[in-house]
């Protein structure tokens, strides 16, 4: 199974105050923000991604930009049980002949 690149793109923008997190919504999609620490997540087209960095850089509540890479994390868990199950296999192996050789 093919994965489809993501035609979008999430920065991390960090806050002084969630006071204006309203003014985000013309730049993107805000996913979640966090009043506590103070920082909003929102999504953005890929094509258009430094532009929007730059302009919300600028911003007078915007602290800094940074970008996230959870779109970029596998999504799918396929192959990965087999792969335990290897590597168990071979460290018990490798126990076994450690065992032995003492």
């Amino acid at each position: 199974m093919d994965q489809e690149i993501s035609s979008r793109v999430g920065l991390v923008v960090w806050l002084y105050t969630t006071k204006y997190v309203n003014k985000l919504k013309r730049y993107g999609l805000v996913h979640y923000v966090s009043k506590n620490m103070n920082y909003a997540i929102i999504y953005v087209d890929r094509e258009e991604k430094e532009v929007i960095k730059n302009t919300i850089a600028k911003q007078h509540f915007v602290r800094k930009v940074e970008d996230s890479y959870q779109c970029e994390l596998p999504k799918t868990f396929d192959g990965i049980l087999d792969e335990v199950v290897a590597l168990s296999k071979k460290v018990k192996d490798d126990s076994l002949m450690n065992g032995i050789s003492n």
